[in-house]
């Protein structure tokens, strides 16, 4: 420990010294316990990053709340965001910059407080508030209070004498009319998987669907050939193996991939024991060399082992179409997208899954006047509902092609790919795909947030629907 603890004792002189040696050993001791109780404690919690900036050659970033290594916590709302920063400078240096959060280090021996909005850099800023008794109420007294000098830096400045936290990695724009994009092979240290959407999104609960996807392939198959244990007929034992298998991963990461606040490090975990499982269907039998957790490099572990269990999976093999469900946000639902997706040898197909209502049904409740759903990019959808703007355009599939599933229960519609459309050019600029419904008819739009299921009230009846995302390869 780099403080002690003051000795109190009566009669003593009290002085400013004393209550900030106090605070720097509570400080101190907290965070070390912590650090002590989980080594891997620092990173982004949550974090949103302009992608409008960006185009500007500047980084801003309006939310995040994050922990820095030292364990100081950062917390930036709206109205306390820190300067953006610009990038054409850094671009002359280097082809791909990291963006820090930066706090100054505290340096015992000189000023580590200026006054607000003054440019200096010391650790804290102070600013006045008036405060009134919570007892009694009124009697405002003015209260000094400060803050830590947050900053966004860049890995091209001289960051001597900063406390700095990683939160993206910006690449130089590749063409002439480009413009700067986030690194998709980058992900910051963070304290949970949710923080960081092609983490949450792109990895966790991509691997949660392709062994849904193979499941189904399974489980469809054992119950058309009446599979047992004891079946004689070459290959059904494996499938059966794979199944058992399967099941369990899907098991768990049915929990692990919708939960909130989950560690990078404990998704890892299951995850490579869900390599170590599979491994026996590898044709060495046996499982891999895995790559140590390394909590500042977790592009590489989880894409690593999300390549594994595809591979071990081997559903890119065996299945005719990649499946993505949809995931409900704050007012209506969106998916994420594959990068080899947004290639023209891809078709799009929209499925729609209903427990309750017919086909007829289906369709008659996505129409205007019911809920009118409209289909965009997740930054233009709210936009593109709200006042009328064409969004994406759909074709009704009264037969689904011969690469979908064609079990009951599933309503297909095309996706139209239009070059032109602005739509669909942001869909291919954000990688994502969004709707947005009228909400008077969803009876859950409360808890729509991070679940699969929309409900909605229609027909005299609750009807439950899911929509899926159906990638195609058109066949050459």
């Amino acid at each position: 420990m780099r403080y002690l603890p003051v000795h109190w004792s009566e009669g003593m002189f009290l002085r400013p010294q004393h209550f900030q040696a106090a605070d720097r050993y509570w400080t101190e001791l907290s965070q070390t316990s912590q650090r002590w109780d989980c080594h891997y404690n620092y990173g982004v919690q949550s974090i949103e990053i302009s992608t409008e900036a960006l185009t500007n050659y500047q980084v801003e970033i309006t939310s995040c709340h994050a922990r820095m290594r030292d364990g100081t916590l950062v917390v930036l709302d709206v109205g306390n965001e820190p300067d953006r920063v610009g990038l054409k400078e850094a671009f002359e240096k280097e082809s791909e910059v990291l963006v820090y959060l930066a706090i100054p280090k505290l340096s015992l021996g000189r000023p580590n407080t200026v006054a607000s909005g003054e440019s200096a850099d010391q650790r804290y800023t102070a600013t006045t508030l008036p405060i009134p008794d919570e007892v009694a109420g009124g009697n405002d007294q003015e209260i000094s209070f400060r803050s830590y000098n947050v900053r966004l830096m860049l890995s091209t400045q001289d960051l001597v004498g900063f406390e700095v936290l990683p939160v993206a990695k910006v690449k130089r724009a590749s063409e002439g009319e480009a413009t700067p994009q986030l690194d998709g092979d980058y992900f910051p240290p963070m304290l949970s998987t949710e923080a960081w959407q092609p983490l949450g999104l792109g990895v966790v609960r991509a691997i949660y669907d392709v062994i849904g996807e193979k499941i189904e392939v399974l489980s469809d198959r054992a119950v058309q050939r009446g599979m047992t244990l004891a079946s004689q007929e070459p290959g059904d034992l494996e499938d059966l193996m794979m199944l058992t298998a399967l099941n369990q991963a899907y098991g768990s990461l049915g929990c692990l991939a919708f939960a909130s606040g989950v560690h990078p490090l404990v998704a890892y975990t299951e995850l490579c024991r869900i390599v170590g499982q599979l491994s026996i269907f590898d044709p060495s039998r046996r499982a891999p060399e895995v790559p140590r957790y390394d909590h500042d490099d977790l592009a590489r572990i989880f894409k690593w082992v999300r390549v594994q269990i595809e591979r071990l999976v081997g559903s890119r093999k065996k299945l005719d179409y990649e499946q993505r469900f949809f995931i409900g946000t704050d007012r209506g639902m969106e998916v994420a997208l594959d990068t080899d997706w947004l290639h023209s040898g891809w078709q799009w197909h929209v499925g729609v899954k209903a427990d309750s209502a017919t086909e007829r049904e289906v369709r008659e409740l996505l129409q205007p006047g019911k809920l009118d759903w409209k289909l965009g990019s997740s930054q233009q959808v709210d936009l593109i509902f709200k006042h009328g703007i064409p969004g994406v355009g759909l074709k009704d599939l009264d037969q689904p092609p011969r690469a979908l599933p064609s079990r009951q229960g599933w309503v297909f519609y095309e996706l139209r790919r239009d070059p032109d459309s602005a739509a669909w050019k942001d869909i291919l600029a954000t990688q994502t795909l969004a709707m947005r419904f009228t909400e008077e008819l969803i009876s859950n739009i409360a808890e729509l947030k991070g679940q699969q299921k929309l409900e909605v009230s229609a027909f005299g009846k609750r009807n439950v629907l899911e929509f899926a995302l159906f990638a195609v390869p058109i066949q050459t």
